[in-house]
């Protein structure tokens, strides 16, 4: 078949962010140890936010003493949040926390913590919004005399979202009408590892096993011209140089006279964590099968009239 060319969009960053910082309320004790969580650049529904992120995992260490590990915190869809047994500050310690959602455990996610920065050991399947968040060390002073304050979350998700936008750009005044079917990536990496927390930190990807299949209800009856349908987002763990083969069928209907076109095309876009790419494929009569298909064209011919004859006729 034919390649259809698949152009990437890579969004600088995910398409629109929460507008304020939510808090995870704690006791009412000015020396309890609280957190605050923001999700950095969530949109859709499938995506993680504060409203349907329900628990993190906290780890927290008061100098090189492990004080939260797996400890998860409950959260509220306002932003208010729970967790037991409450732990306090002490003074003239350096603290650190870092947070995980889902759970280590669940999803495909094991975790090894560290003080420094843990690292995330991950099987993909392709449905899962994964997120990390280290804070910022707190030093607490020899007394402490005043609330030192929550540790804030910010989540960064860690891996790509992708899409893809089908558009039927056959001539306006054609009767070819699109849906496309069976959008799938069928070598996405399966597994990988990643240390978010240092600077420039990447994915080490392998096992070009999972296929992904992104549902495509909204790539129907796309009319000549001006139509445009777009699949379901999923997300892939980024790699920089990816040999992704997307397959797809796409389905020509003239009139309720339909056939169907199997279609194989590749995808080598360099992708980054936390970024949203979306391959848009222009489908026409030049590329929708292996040949050019040609216009149904019509001529008309009328017989000449013979000459005219001179008739002479009566007049009464």
């Amino acid at each position: 078949m034919k390649k259809i060319f698949l152009i990437g969009l890579a969004a600088t960053a995910m398409l629109a962010s929460c507008s304020n910082d939510e808090t995870v309320e704690m006791a009412q004790n000015t020396k309890a140890i609280g957190f605050s969580s923001f999700i950095d650049k969530s949109t859709r529904a499938t995506d993680t936010d504060l409203t349907n992120l329900a628990t993190i995992e906290v780890y927290g260490w008061r100098g090189d003493a492990q004080i939260f590990d797996k400890q998860e915190v409950t959260v509220e869809a306002s932003g208010a949040g729970t967790y037991s047994p409450i732990r306090y500050w002490e003074p003239n310690y350096t603290y650190a926390f870092e947070a995980i959602a889902p759970k280590s455990g669940e999803k495909g996610i094991t975790f090894a913590a560290a003080k420094n920065g843990g690292t995330i050991t991950f099987a993909s399947n392709s449905e899962t919004d994964l997120l990390y968040s280290k804070a910022d060390d707190k030093t607490t002073d020899q007394e402490i005399t005043t609330d030192p304050g929550k540790v804030g979350f910010t989540f960064k998700h860690l891996l790509s979202r992708v899409k893809f936008t089908f558009k039927n750009t056959f001539p306006a005044n054609a009767a070819a009408k699109i849906s496309v079917k069976d959008v799938k990536i069928t070598n996405a990496y399966q597994n990988g590892t990643i240390t978010p927390a240092e600077e420039n930190a990447v994915w080490n990807a392998t096992n070009k096993t999972l296929s992904v299949v992104f549902a495509s209800d909204n790539v129907k009856d796309l009319v000549a011209g001006t139509g445009s349908g777009e699949t379901e987002h999923m997300y892939l763990i980024p790699v920089a140089s990816p040999q992704y083969t997307v397959t797809f069928t796409v389905v020509l209907d003239q009139n309720e006279a339909t056939t169907e076109y199997p279609h194989t095309s590749t995808i080598t876009t360099g992708m980054e964590k936390s970024k949203s790419y979306n391959f848009i494929a222009e489908l026409n009569e030049k590329n929708i099968t292996e040949d050019e298909l040609f216009p149904i064209k019509f001529t008309a011919e009328v017989d000449p009239w013979g000459a005219f004859t001179n008739n002479d006729i009566t007049v009464e």
